[in-house]
């Protein structure tokens, strides 16, 4: 009798094991990638070159689609009130950090299914016209900021990331300056172009080229090291230390999503973040490619918001 009940025992555990072990019936159509921002930028461009390799890997069809406004809330929200099915994903930045810590929404990253996040970027530089007619060097720059306190004009995405590092760069620096909300890269540039605003925090890569036609000039980069063979300081040799937070990029898919679908993205989009393909984009582009899945990218979140949480309230008074 023992010898029967361990055989059917087995027998249900062999029959068992291959439904456990099943990748699920994903994907079956097409995938819509909900970009938070408008095409040209960062964020756009960085999405569209890893979701094409991961579609690619997947087998599947992944359209990206540009939904922008409220410093990425209105896509964010779109995702959230998604099926769960997995057809529906979100590609977002720190800005999605920071719109719940302003109150730009009432929910936050937790209430979604963290994927995976997927690059750093610590590229930021301080950037102003070349003929601004103010300053020509990063010292004079503050030392103008603090001639004229809150004179200075600032030009990007209130509740941005760079809205972040700018207010961040400003305490550290002990200089006041005014805030110029801008919808991307397609506000900032003419409004710097026209000297329409003083400066913006630029990603060399979007921004690399207006310094390299010496439309831009580059005062001070926030990396460790030179973005550039130029003279430009970086922030490490101007303070001695490196700045304090750098700007990431990630998947998010609704809240309840079957983590088995989640398994399999993932497994897809790590392969893509380290194909010689998406590295030879990250350095074309001054990023970095850094993979994190599920428990361990939620903690990096989790690292970041408590970082940001310390300037909310200086935030809040923009």
């Amino acid at each position: 009798m023992k010898k029967l009940i361990a055989l059917i025992l087995a027998f249900a555990c062999m029959a068992w094991a291959p439904m456990a072990m099943a990748e699920p019936d994903w994907p079956n159509k097409t995938i819509q990638m909900i970009i938070p921002f408008g095409a040209g930028g960062d964020t756009d461009l960085h999405c569209r070159v890893l979701t094409g390799l991961v579609a690619q890997e997947l087998g599947a069809d992944i359209v990206c689609t540009n939904v922008t406004g409220t410093s990425g809330a209105i896509a964010a929200r779109q995702v959230m009130d998604s099926v769960a099915d997995g057809n529906t994903i979100l590609w977002h930045q720190t800005s999605f950090l920071m719109a719940s810590l302003l109150g730009l929404t009432e929910f936050d990253y937790t209430d979604f299914t963290t994927a995976c996040t997927v690059i750093e970027d610590m590229s930021s530089f301080v950037t102003v016209n070349a003929n601004n007619g103010k300053f020509d060097t990063f010292d004079q720059f503050v030392q103008y900021a603090q001639d004229h306190p809150g004179e200075l004009l600032w030009g990007g995405t209130i509740g941005g990331d760079a809205h972040l590092y700018t207010m961040m760069l400003c305490d550290l620096l002990g200089i006041e300056v005014s805030y110029v909300d801008l919808d991307g890269t397609a506000e900032i540039v003419p409004a710097l172009l026209n000297n329409d605003i003083d400066f913006t925090l630029g990603i060399y890569g979007t921004y690399g080229p207006y310094v390299e036609s010496g439309d831009f000039k580059a005062l001070a980069f926030l990396s460790d090291e030179p973005l550039d063979d130029s003279d430009t300081p970086t922030w490490k040799e101007l303070t001695g230390e490196s700045f304090p937070i750098g700007k990431m990029f990630g998947y998010w898919f609704p809240k309840d999503t079957d983590p088995a679908i989640v398994d399999k993205f993932n497994a897809a989009v790590e392969k893509c973040v380290n194909s010689q393909e998406f590295k030879a984009h990250c350095d074309q582009y001054f990023v970095t490619p850094v993979y994190r899945g599920g428990e361990e990218a939620v903690a990096y979140l989790d690292e970041q918001y408590a970082l940001m949480t310390g300037y909310k309230d200086a935030l809040l008074v923009q």
